[in-house]
C-alpha cells in the first residue's frame, strides 16, 4: 500500500545511536506529512481527513544514498517530461 504525503522536511533534531566504542552517531529525521497544506479533496471532491506524519530516522549513510536516488530519480522524471536541462 502507499500513501501520498504534501510536504517532506528534513532535519537534525539531535537524535543519536550509540556507536561501538562509545560515542554516538547522530541521525537525520525525514518528515512525510500533509501538515499546513490546507484542505484536500478526492476525485470526486470529497474532503480528504490529514493523514498522521510518517518519520523516519537514517543514519548519515543511509540519508545520503537517498538523496543521491532521488536525484536520480528527478533527473529521469525531467527527462521523460521533456524538462532535461
Amino acid at each position: 500500500m502507499s500513501e501520498y504525503r504534501e510536504r517532506v522536511l528534513t532535519r537534525l533534531d539531535g537524535r543519536t545511536i550509540s556507536r561501538v566504542g562509545g560515542g554516538g552517531l547522530e541521525l537525520v529525521t525525514v518528515c512525510l506529512s500533509d501538515e499546513d497544506t490546507g484542505e484536500r479533496c478526492d476525485e470526486f471532491g470529497s474532503l480528504l481527513e490529514p493523514s498522521l506524519p510518517v518519520l523516519a530516522y537514517l543514519r548519515p549513510d543511509e540519508a545520503r544514498r537517498l538523496a543521491f536516488c532521488l536525484l536520480e530519480l528527478a533527473e529521469l522524471a525531467d527527462r521523460r517530461s521533456g524538462l532535461g536541462r
